[in-house]
């Protein structure tokens, strides 16, 4: 087995056991299709957790004590808030992933389909599948860090809910792993059809120059005019796959990556207060501070990988188009050949890819940079706020 495999076993396993997936597939040929075994797992891993929270949810937990020994009122708003969002957003995961169950199987399928169909696709893939791999484990493990050294500073009466948060947060991390190796392997078969389509361009541009001789001509014509038609085929499943991946992940995508905007923004007010402060003087340990800061350099990490690939996606693509850009150089061709870029140029032109968070929010270079100076100047106001009333 090779590594690649082997991570991606990993990932497929961990999503069973911590019951977020709600479905199996074959990895030799596929297949997705659903087990009693798998679907009543996830149901009692799914019920636990919501049982749990139940129970615990008394009222009574003050979480910001598993942070700070002492805090302000701001720091308890900031700290509720974050918690309250990715607990939120854990507990609508699960009960969403039932609801897009089938919409999420004919993903799968789909990338899977095309993954066992050009099985190069990962070994290119190794490197990004070992970088997020390592990534998500170091989020993990710090966070298990995290909770095992707060159950040393707090009341047995925290454990059940310390224990609670470290089990949403396995989940929104494997939910982004599972978007990422998907969004990975679309940007994988982009290159790789980028590849094709320059050895096309290359092979038509020597066959201009070459004798034409009218039986070789005709075949060469042939031959690279399906190997454009086998592109476009390949392109518009790749465009159906980004489409299907926004309807499934939209709503989930939004509430993640708004809870990493707002996690970024009370993150930076919260390493103010202890700059401000000091630890010590928030009865914080060192080792909690040192955890805190670790998994913070993981945790936003792993996001951006997330948010690097989708724009790498919409590179490769603009990469096609310029590569296509060169067929107006070719003059004589065979009709069918000519006839081949032109569909694969028309096809490209008419249904541009474009990736979107519930339609309202377009993943762009130039967006994302917006997104992280609203997120400075937020994290400016929120310090303001506290310097002036605290």
């Amino acid at each position: 087995m090779d590594l690649e495999s082997f991570l991606l076993g990993a990932v497929y396993h961990y999503g069973l056991l911590i019951g977020l997936s709600t479905f199996e597939f074959d990895w030799n040929t596929g297949r997705v299709f659903t087990t009693k075994w798998s679907t009543f797992y996830a149901i009692a891993m799914d019920s636990c957790i919501f049982v749990l929270y139940i129970y615990h949810w008394t009222g009574n937990t003050n979480i910001v004590n598993t942070i700070f020994g002492r805090a302000n009122m701001l720091h308890e708003y900031v700290v509720a808030i974050m918690t309250g969002l990715r607990i939120a957003t854990g507990l609508f995961i699960l009960i969403h992933r039932w609801y897009q169950r089938c919409k999420m199987m004919d993903l799968t399928a789909s990338v899977f389909r095309m993954y066992v169909a050009r099985p190069q696709v990962g070994r290119m893939s190794r490197w990004g599948i070992l970088t997020k791999f390592i990534s998500g484990t170091m989020t993990d493990g710090l966070q298990m860090a995290m909770v095992l050294n707060a159950m040393g500073h707090i009341d047995s009466q925290f454990y059940l809910g310390v224990g609670l948060q470290y089990w949403v947060s396995v989940i929104l991390n494997m939910t982004m792993i599972q978007q990422y190796m998907r969004m990975l392997f679309v940007r994988t078969q982009f290159q790789l059809i980028n590849t094709e389509l320059r050895q096309v361009i290359e092979e038509a541009k020597e066959l201009l120059l070459s004798p034409r001789h009218q039986g070789v001509f005709m075949t060469k014509c042939c031959s690279l005019a399906d190997q454009l038609e086998n592109i476009a085929r390949v392109q518009s499943q790749l465009h159906t796959i980004v489409d299907q991946m926004e309807k499934v992940y939209g709503i989930q995508g939004a509430m993640i990556y708004g809870g990493y905007y707002l996690s970024s923004v009370g993150t930076c007010y919260l390493a103010y207060s202890i700059l401000k402060h000091g630890y010590e003087n928030l009865n914080m340990a060192l080792s909690a501070v040192i955890l805190s800061y670790a998994w913070c350099l993981f945790y936003y990490l792993d996001g951006m990988l997330n948010l690097s690939v989708m724009l790498h996606v919409q590179d490769d693509y603009r990469e096609m188009l310029q590569i296509l850009g060169e067929r107006t150089i070719f003059v004589g061709l065979d009709v069918r050949l000519e006839e081949a870029f032109e569909n694969l140029n028309l096809q490209l032109i008419r249904n541009p890819l474009e990736i979107k968070v519930v339609k309202l929010y377009d993943v762009t270079r130039s967006n994302t940079l917006a997104m992280f100076g609203n997120l400075i100047t937020h994290s400016i106001f929120l310090i303001q706020y506290d310097i002036e009333h605290f």
